[in-house]
This record gives C-alpha cells, sequence and structure tokens, in this order.
C-alpha cells in the first residue's frame, strides 16, 4: 500500500529517518510529506509523524478541483479536511467546502461532525490527498514528560524524541540502553511493545527507573552495571539507543573520554552485526568500528547542542 507520511517540522530531518522505518520505497518527499510503499504499518509507534493515509494522487495545487472529480466515493460518511504546510497556500475552510461538495455531487455522503472517512490534502509545494489511515494522539507524549513521572532528574530526552529514535534504531527484537538513567527510552520501547534492557551505573537511578517503568505497566528490566563493562554475551542485541552523559548536568562516570572509547567499544561487541547503534551526545564523536549513516545536531540553547549519531555496526 502506497501511504502519505505528514511529519513533525520540529525536528523535520529526524522525522524523515524515522519514515524510512516504515518504508520499503520512498517515492517522493515534499517539506513535511513523505510518500512511499508501506513496509511496516505499525502506526501506532509514531514517535515524530503525526499522521499516515493512504496515498491517492499528488497533484499541482491549481489542479485539485480536476483530480478530485475522478476520485472514488467510499460507502460511508466522509469529508474532506486541508492542511497547509510551510505557508498558507489556499483558504482551508474554503477548500474543504468546495472539494467536499465536488464529492457530495458525485453521490457521498458528507458528514463533518463524524466522517468514516477523511480525505486529507496537504498543500505543500503540490497537493498531496489521501485517505486518512491514523492520527497520533501527541498529547500522550505530555502525559509522559520527565518532569511527570514518579522518578525525575533533569535532562531528560523527551518522550517523542526517544521513541522516533527507537523507531530508528529496530523495527523487532531486543533494544539495550546501557546508560538508561530515568528509563525514557526503554518506557518507550516497552509502550511499542518491543522487548527491552537497561544499564545504569548509579544504584539510586537504577531503582528510580524501575519506579517510572512499575508506573506504566511494564516490567523492571533493569540492571546495575558499567557501559564500559556490560554483563551481556556478544552479539546479544538488536539494537542499542542511548543518550551519553553531558557534563553539564550528570554525574561524569569516571574520565568521559574514556567512557566514550571503552563503552563504544563494548556497544561494538554486544550488538549484533548489520544493526544499529543510536545514541546522543553534547560533543563530536570519533566514531570507531561502526558507519555513521547520519549525524543531525539540535540546539537546545546556546550552550548545548545534541548531536544524534546513527550508526550501523557494519
Amino acid at each position: 500500500m502506497r501511504i502519505i507520511l505528514y511529519l513533525s517540522g520540529e525536528f523535520e530531518e529526524l522525522a524523515r529517518i524515522e519514515a524510512e522505518t516504515f518504508l520499503d520505497e520512498i517515492i517522493l518527499t515534499d517539506r513535511q510529506i513523505v510518500v512511499g510503499e508501506c513496509g511496516f504499518d505499525r502506526f501506532d509507534r509514531f514517535g515524530l509523524i503525526h499522521e499516515a493515509s493512504q496515498h491517492l494522487f499528488s497533484c499541482e495545487i491549481n489542479e485539485l478541483h480536476e483530480f478530485f472529480r475522478e476520485v472514488e466515493i467510499p460507502e460511508g460518511r466522509c469529508c474532506v479536511r486541508v492542511r497547509n504546510i510551510g505557508g498558507k497556500k489556499a483558504d482551508s475552510t474554503k477548500l474543504e467546502r468546495e472539494l467536499g461538495a465536488i464529492l457530495w455531487k458525485k453521490g457521498a455522503k458528507i458528514s463533518v461532525s463524524n466522517p468514516e472517512y477523511v480525505y486529507r490534502v496537504y498543500l505543500s509545494n503540490k497537493a498531496h490527498v489521501g485517505i486518512l489511515l491514523h492520527e497520533t494522539n501527541r498529547k500522550q507524549f505530555l502525559e509522559r514528560r520527565p518532569d511527570l513521572k514518579p522518578f525525575f532528574r533533569p535532562g531528560a530526552l523527551l518522550p517523542r524524541l526517544a521513541r522516533s529514535l527507537v523507531n530508528i534504531s529496530l523495527r523487532e527484537g531486543l533494544l539495550l540502553d546501557p546508560m538508561c538513567g530515568t528509563g525514557t527510552i526503554i518506557i518507550e520501547a516497552g509502550l511499542m511493545g518491543l522487548d527491552f534492557l537497561g544499564v545504569e551505573a548509579y544504584c539510586d537511578i537504577a531503582r528510580g527507573c524501575k519506579v517510572n517503568l512499575n508506573h506504566y505497566g511494564l516490567p523492571s528490566n533493569v540492571i546495575v552495571g558499567d557501559a564500559r563493562n556490560l554483563p551481556l554475551r556478544d552479539e546479544s542485541v538488536d539494537a542499542i539507543v542511548t543518550d551519553f552523559p553531558y557534563l553539564q548536568s550528570t554525574k561524569a562516570l569516571g574520565d568521559l573520554l574514556d567512557l566514550y572509547e571503552k563503552a563504544l567499544q563494548e556497544f561494538k561487541r554486544v550488538l549484533k552485526p548489520s544493526r544499529r547503534l543510536v545514541f546522543i551526545s553534547n560533543l563530536d564523536v570519533d566514531v570507531k568500528d561502526f558507519r555513521v549513516e547520519h549525524k543531525l545536531y539540535q540546539r537546545l540553547h546556546k550552550s548545548l547542542t545534541r548531536r544524534i549519531y546513527i550508526c550501523l555496526n557494519s
């Protein structure tokens, strides 16, 4: 099935990489729109993807009315919803009425308040039209904010970012966070139905992480250990996603450079071949023995810019 993915504009570059997780082939991209052949339909796992629609057609914006006259009419109630992307391309309310009128004249049952089918029209450089399949509940991420969890420490990732990184790392299998902290990454993995394991160097933080996991009905899959000497077998995990300590806000675990060097060696050892390591740092890191597929930057404030590394265990 060919689908349209409507991406978050907050971190569009990362959202586009996440979209690749759900697509076997990308047909086109247009700002926050990606159209492709769906290979993985777990839309409930979306992090930085807002919507998925079954793709009907893409066209020039001034050709919309003509293309709508050729659209097949569904059996049930329907309506049209228009979204402008990257500036106002059209009066969305007016266009919804015009396109809805075309469908009504073709025999469609129009219901704005209780539709069974929603024709989603995205106006970017071109118009992209589909039948809405999924809309991400973004409120859930606000409800799982780090400061609302039972155990909180400053500097934790936001859930929607953590979920996006988990999606990028794997479709299924065992995910490891070897510096799990309060548990944001493994909580999102667990809520997505993935197997997970967290390792944390400090006993008090490991206990707090278990409290957070239990709060969301997840198993306490956290052990106390050192990322530089993981108590795991060789090639035993399918993905690694972690957030390295920042000197500004986190306890230093020995010498930081020593941590990076030895931890990355351990990640190489426990990660299965051709699987992904995704990690966040506030430093430019010389990543050895992995192929860096992407390095992204996220500026949080004037003194902190995150680097997101997406690496393949080649």
